[in-house]
């Protein structure tokens, strides 16, 4: 038994455990000892996960077929960690401010750290659902975090009660390819579904079909994205880029994954009309926004969609493209929901009715007058995200609609065009709110050197990627097997 290969999970959570611990046991608790231990905690974590790396040069079994490691995977949990320890970073005002369970925050954010491995590495049903239940409970609490905020509260129930729905259709749709196959290990029913081919049981095909629409919850897909822009809007900002980040790295990472193991026809064709749907609706619905988390909660809709339909694919090339894809949307989101914490430390707020007004899209006029150099950041980050030449979001779009065009499915790309160039809309507004309106109060954001740095470099980023773009391609080709 190789412990190595599930050390970095154990180090988050024994991480998680021990702030807890040293929370309930000390009354004198210190934030800062919280803080600093969890930064310890990720940095050993992605020391053994780099250690992991080195000694994997291929795709690895473990646990009886439970558990797999490969250089992909290596890399997808490094960046997680990365992810994980930006958004600490930039929640460094928020702890300091909270009165009451910053211990638990930043313990939780670990715990979800922890399920977001195991979602990453599993090969296994069983696996794989433990994994996004860690997850999902961490989130549930963490997005009802702020107590005195009726709209986090509200945020937090309803989290909890539509994704307790979600876990149970994924519950049922697991039962029911286990009752069909006999077996929840990805590998032995991938290889039985290549067997069968034609001749695979209707009562499996259920089961895969339920698993792919709690798969499209968690994700927040049309149509089972109702809930994903209450939740964003009613979060503290931290715990929304956490969300925004993190949960969606994950998800798509994993889900990619067990798309590429069964790598069946009938998935493209749920895929495809899910993906469309959500393309559609995250296009239009954000058009009508007027609150910036909730317009980007619509975009985020938007751009899984772009993702689900690359997955329809199936292809090795399809795969690099959409893992591609979110590594740079995540990279795009940091940045963007960075410059909303700005904006919530630079106004103090910290409450329901002054919220409203500090994300309203109209509050960014004059930033570029006030912040230009935050300004020019914010506009390249949404010039990405809108999918603009020659940014780091154009070539990631550009990369999976040539993906699905090269699969046979020019219609549904042309459709997937044309919905971007509508989507500019909405992204092109804020540009000219920014640059062009004039401010009725002039904006605050916070002076944080941190938060700041985070914005700068996800902004360079996405500006020079294009240098190379054929290198990443290349690396993620050669690591996945």
């Amino acid at each position: 038994m190789n412990i190595s290969v599930v050390l970095p999970e154990l180090i988050l959570f024994c991480g998680s455990l021990f702030i807890l611990m040293i929370d309930v046991f000390f009354a004198k608790r210190n934030k800062e000892f919280f803080y600093i231990t969890h930064l310890l905690t990720l940095l050993i974590c992605a020391l053994a996960i780099v250690g992991t790396f080195k000694n994997f040069a291929q795709s690895e079994l473990y646990f009886n077929q439970f558990y797999q490691n490969s250089p992909i995977i290596a890399l997808s949990k490094c960046f997680l960690i990365l992810l994980v320890t930006f958004v600490v970073v930039i929640s460094l005002r928020f702890v300091a401010m909270m009165e009451k369970f910053s211990a638990e925050f930043l313990a939780l954010m670990l715990i979800a750290c922890t399920g977001g491995l195991i979602m990453i590495s599993s090969n296994d049903f069983l696996a794989f659902y433990l994994g996004i239940e860690l997850q999902a409970l961490s989130f549930y609490l963490l997005s009802a975090i702020k107590t005195d905020s009726k709209k986090s509260s509200e945020a937090g129930i309803k989290y909890f009660i539509l994704g307790c729905l979600a876990s149970g259709i994924l519950l049922y749709g697991i039962s029911m390819i286990y009752g069909y196959m006999g077996t929840t290990n990805f590998t032995v029913i991938a290889d039985l579904v290549e067997k069968q081919k034609n001749d695979v049981p209707v009562g499996f095909l259920l089961g895969i079909v339920l698993v792919m629409i709690a798969m499209f919850f968690k994700l927040g897909n049309a149509p089972f994205h109702m809930w994903y822009p209450d939740i964003i809007e009613g979060s503290a900002t931290v715990v929304a880029t956490l969300f925004a980040t993190v949960g969606k790295f994950t998800s798509v990472i994993a889900l990619t994954f067990l798309i590429y193991k069964f790598s069946w026809s009938i998935l493209s064709h749920i895929m495809i009309f899910v993906g469309l749907i959500s393309i559609i609706v995250g296009s239009l619905g954000a058009i009508f926004q007027k609150n910036l988390k909730r317009l980007l909660a619509f975009s985020s809709v938007a751009h899984v969609g772009f993702i689900i339909l690359g997955l329809a694919g199936l292809g090795k090339n399809v795969i690099t493209a959409v893992l591609f894809y979110i590594f740079i949307y995540s990279i795009i989101s940091l940045g963007i929901f960075g410059f909303l914490n700005l904006l919530i430390s630079g106004n103090q707020i910290d409450n329901d009715e002054t919220d409203k007004k500090t994300f309203a899209i109209s509050s960014l006029a004059g930033l570029s007058k006030s912040n230009p150099t935050i300004a020019l950041c914010l506009s390249l980050l949404i010039f990405s995200t809108a999918g603009i030449p020659p940014l780091a979001g154009f070539f990631s779009k550009f990369y999976i609609i040539s993906a699905v065009i090269t699969t046979g499915y020019f219609k549904f790309a042309l459709i997937a065009i044309l919905l971007t160039v509508i989507s500019a809309f909405y992204y092109l507004r804020i540009i000219k709110i920014i640059y062009f309106d004039t401010p009725s109060s002039q904006i605050i954001i916070d002076d944080s050197i941190a938060i700041k740095s985070i914005i700068i470099a996800a902004t360079i980023l996405n500006t020079i990627i294009i240098i190379f773009i054929d290198q990443i391609l290349s690396m993620f080709n050669g690591f996945i097997s």
